[in-house]
């Protein structure tokens, strides 16, 4: 699956040239209905075919040859995609990408100048890791879930050596005062241990922090006194971007692993791109680096004054061309871009489904028919 960084270069390098976009979407769990994508991607390459009509021959022999191409990519899927979704961008002369999606798209074709990459933003958001941590005082285990698939990458554990006194089984060396008994001894053996663990809580940090790098999600759990220390440590280093989970304890089999991972990094994202949609309506009330709606989201797109775009499901299904030029030069200045859902979806929708945060105020456009002075 392609990063956005290389979504956005895919789409430079193909911005003239005609290119078929396909989606399909395989998250049908069902196996009666898991070949219905290819029911409706025939509809829609009929579709375009009709489409394509009266257009000159030489364009309709290259739609054709993007065809005879993606009948060769999809030729191994008569048993169903195994993901979620899968994407395809052809030209005539190769399939430039081709790959599974950890997320549903909806299965269509689409002939256009430049990709159609819209139905890609959604996936987008799946290829940030999560990482898990399953600690108690002995051990952490740190996981690492990315495009669906959940895999242990280390074992941390709170090694320590404790020296026992020596006249606690062996006779008192001479002068030994008969008036100490064991806890001295005691005291400093679990001091030895909270030495050990807290050695190991900080080893846990720093690798889960460097696994999730700059914008991955954090998810700890466990005993409650450790995992309460993690987050405190980790805080600082990944804001906004972990989390302590109840009901990840010290015996979650790897599915509920799985699980937990998905959804505490879909609510932490949810949480995320609310609190930034609310500070962007703030930004857009004062005239500051904020943009609200389609229309002024548009316009600082146009201007180059774009740092992140968000935008909701509903509006990429409703407006499909609108959309798909906004994201289009959304990559083309290299913004973030996300797709939200949730709470931050339902902000939105308050304010046509698109909102944008600024590098600059773009320069107010002047409309035709303004009377100067």
């Amino acid at each position: 699956m392609l990063t956005r960084t290389q979504l956005a270069e895919l789409y430079r390098t193909l911005a003239n040239t005609r290119v078929l976009s396909v989606y399909i979407d395989g998250s049908a769990s069902d196996p009666a209905t898991q070949r219905a994508w290819r029911l409706q991607l025939d509809h829609s390459l009929a579709d375009l075919r009709r489409w394509l009509d009266g257009s000159p021959r030489a364009e309709r022999e290259e739609f054709e040859q993007c065809v005879r191409r993606l009948e060769t990519a999809i030729a191994d899927f008569s048993a169903g995609i195994g993901a979620p979704g899968w994407s395809a961008f052809i030209t005539a002369d190769q399939v430039h990408d081709s790959g599974l999606l950890p997320a549903p798209a909806p299965t269509l074709a689409v002939w256009s100048t430049g990709p159609c990459v819209a139905p890609y933003i959604r996936a987008l958001k799946e290829r940030r890791p999560v990482v898990v941590v399953r600690a108690d005082a002995r051990r952490a285990s740190i996981y690492r879930y990315r495009l669906g698939e959940l895999e242990r990458v280390e074992v941390v554990r709170a090694y320590s050596s404790v020296d026992h006194p020596e006249h606690m089984g062996t006779p008192a060396r001479q002068g030994f005062h008969t008036g100490t008994r064991g806890t001295a001894g005691r005291d400093a053996a679990q001091r030895t241990l909270l030495r050990g663990r807290d050695r190991m809580i900080a080893d846990a940090v720093d690798k889960a922090a460097d696994l999730a790098g700059t914008d991955g999600w954090i998810l700890v759990g466990g005993i409650k006194r450790v995992s309460a220390r993690m987050v405190q440590l980790l805080a600082p280093l990944a804001h906004d971007r972990v989390t302590e989970v109840e009901s990840l304890d010290v015996h979650s089999s790897d599915a509920q692993l799985a699980e937990i991972a998905r959804s505490g990094a879909s609510k932490l994202r949810d949480t995320l791109d609310d609190r930034r949609i609310g500070e962007i309506v703030d930004l857009a009330g004062a005239h500051g680096l904020g943009a609200v709606g389609p229309a002024e989201a548009r316009e600082a797109l146009d201007q180059s004054s774009v740092y992140d775009l968000y935008i909701t499901h509903r509006y990429v299904e409703d407006h499909a061309p609108e959309a798909e030029e906004a994201i289009r030069a959304a990559l083309v200045q290299d913004a973030s871009i996300e797709e939200v859902s949730g709470p931050a979806a339902e902000r939105l929708s308050q304010y046509g489904g698109m909102a944008a945060g600024l590098r600059f105020r773009p320069s107010p456009v002047e409309h035709a028919g303004a009377v100067s002075s």
